[in-house]
């Protein structure tokens, strides 16, 4: 071992299925071995760490949007009457949303062309 490019070890435990799930990565990589499956997937992968927060946002926006949408429907269903006013809020409501889903499209791009990758 002393003789080795490669002479420290590491140990991982993993319960059956991670064990399983993991066989199956690394047959999808084609690795034949687990260390060089392993220094596959920590050496030449990068690793990114994706900010969700603007997406649960965007969930919260489209949650109040379908709810107002599915109020003014049952008003609707049960006077056959719309008010202007409803329409004009929906509007507003799916613009924001619009704009929201456009800067983080925008944002998600940049990032890309930051790092050379294409979507």
């Amino acid at each position: 071992m002393a003789n080795r490019t490669r002479n420290v070890q590491l140990k991982i435990c993993l319960n059956e299925e991670e064990k399983e799930i993991f066989k199956k990565k690394m047959k999808l990589a084609k690795c034949k071995t687990m260390s060089h499956f392993l220094r596959k997937c920590v050496l030449e992968k990068e690793i990114y760490q994706v900010d969700l927060q603007p997406f649960a946002d965007l969930q919260g926006l489209l949650y109040n949007a379908t709810n107002n949408l599915n109020q003014i429907a049952k008003r609707v269903n049960s006077t056959g009457v719309i008010y202007s006013n409803d329409i004009k809020d929906i509007k507003k409501q799916v613009d924001h949303l619009s704009k929201e889903i456009w800067q983080i499209h925008s944002l998600l791009l940049r990032r890309s062309n930051e790092n050379g990758e294409k979507i």
